[in-house]
């Protein structure tokens, strides 16, 4: 791709050619929403009423973050995805590293220019996942290709997002915590089911994900263990409504069939990618469960 900015410095050339590629990761990059979700709700059960602009910057800011994190990841998964035949602009010849690059760096800094604008704290969280996103991905660093950080990183960012609502608001109380425990938690199913996916071409390029290290029958015992996890944190630790209990048990009941079925079937890369898109909507439905929980407690205060 042309450079956007021409030799003599005096016209922009082909902006077309970046927009494209940026609306690729918009489209291809659908998961990055479940970041956005969990700012979203720790922020709604933070507040004490809502602030439209807030949420706007909360939200924008996440997601501009979380979509740069996979843009500069793919510049350094070329080899893997090639493999793994991923439809990515890098992974199918239609854009250059230094084209990805530049996007990234254009929504890191747009990102982290709207949640240092909210407060001091949401800006230190914006820089802490900028921080992550660059030593999982840089080559000197390079977190993703090492057993365990890969899926650590990973749960870290979205336990990040699950807190940055609640220091928005500047109300870090039990269930926006609670929100970044299961974020985190949840992210030990959702990582290591990418990895089974990409499972051949992680191999191939000497990647040390868990299905790679641990085996991937051993992975799915791990990730299967998660929803009872969670499921007993929520009922412990927090005031739970029976409406609650039922979001919660359905989410995990579901979780829990879902990784069965990955578990029979992990080899078809058609059932692992439907199974990531039904997991996270049950990730999204946990933490539901804790907006109801406390939406109840705020009613009976």
């Amino acid at each position: 791709m042309i450079p956007l900015i021409d030799r003599d410095g005096d016209n922009i050339a082909q902006f077309t050619d970046y927009i494209k590629c940026l609306i690729h990761y918009i489209r291809q990059r659908s998961q990055v929403y479940i970041f956005v979700a969990s700012a979203l709700l720790s922020l709604a059960v933070a507040s004490k009423e809502f602030e439209p602009m807030l949420a706007i910057k909360l939200a924008l800011g996440t997601y501009l973050i979380s979509l740069a994190t996979y843009a500069y990841n793919d510049v350094t998964d070329a080899l893997a995805d090639k493999v793994n035949k991923v439809d990515r602009a890098l992974a199918r010849g239609r854009a250059d590293d230094k084209t990805v690059k530049r996007i990234s760096i254009v929504l890191f800094l747009a990102g982290l220019i709207l949640l240092m604008h909210i407060n001091l704290y949401t800006a230190m969280v914006a820089l802490t996942c900028t921080a992550l996103a660059i030593a999982y991905s840089h080559p000197k660093i390079n977190l993703k290709d090492k057993f365990p950080y890969k899926t650590i990183v990973n749960a870290s960012g979205a336990g990040l997002a699950a807190l940055i609502g609640g220091f928005a608001a500047d109300d870090l109380n039990m269930h926006v915590m609670m929100l970044a425990v299961i974020s985190f938690l949840f992210l030990f199913i959702l990582a290591p089911l990418g990895d089974i996916q990409d499972y051949e071409g992680d191999k191939v390029a000497g990647k040390r994900t868990f299905p790679v290290v641990l085996g991937v029958n051993t992975t799915i015992g791990m990730m299967l263990s998660i929803p009872f996890i969670v499921t007993l944190l929520l009922l412990v630790s927090i005031s739970i409504n029976m409406f609650s209990i039922a979001v919660m048990s359905t989410a995990n009941m579901v979780s829990a069939t879902v990784i069965l079925l990955v578990y029979r079937r992990w080899y078809d890369k058609a059932v692992v990618r439907k199974s990531r898109h039904i997991l996270r909507l049950m990730h999204i439905m946990n933490q539901v469960s804790i907006i109801l929980s406390a939406s109840s407690v705020g009613d009976v205060e």
